[in-house]
């Protein structure tokens, strides 16, 4: 994760601003929105983007995670956005993401959405913009 902060739409953001512009303008299988990069940006906490890309979603969103360094109890908002290439990821993979963090923080406020990439060729990408307990 990068430690230095950008803005987005008026909103402090440690991380890559650009990954938001790109969730906010891609047409998406779920899509993102830009009232829900909003509402995580303005829960109560510090913003922070992080991503990472692998051929596994489920290692792509544990490194993202991992980038974040802070405890999952510590978020208030998150919201995920899964980007998959040439082969979209199964239910399966998905599963246990959405238990884990369940299981992890019950009162998480959680988004997210899925659209193709195909520049990641048979790679997935997940970007996670958090909203951190200060």
């Amino acid at each position: 994760m990068t430690n230095e902060i950008s803005e987005w739409n008026g909103y402090p953001v440690y991380g890559d601003v650009r990954e938001l512009d790109y969730i906010a303008g891609a047409d998406s299988l779920i899509n993102l929105e830009k009232d829900d990069i909003i509402r995580v940006l303005s829960a109560d906490g510090k913003n922070y983007l992080t991503t990472s890309i692998h051929t596994n979603l489920g290692d792509a969103f544990k490194d993202a995670l991992n980038d974040l360094s802070c405890n999952i109890d510590n978020v208030n908002s998150l919201l995920i956005d899964f980007r998959y290439g040439n082969k979209s990821p199964k239910m399966s993979e998905l599963s246990p993401i959405t238990a884990s963090l369940s299981e992890a923080n019950p009162d998480i406020d959680v988004v997210w959405g899925m659209s193709s990439d195909e520049t990641l060729a048979d790679s997935c990408k997940v970007t996670l913009l958090a909203s951190v307990k200060a």
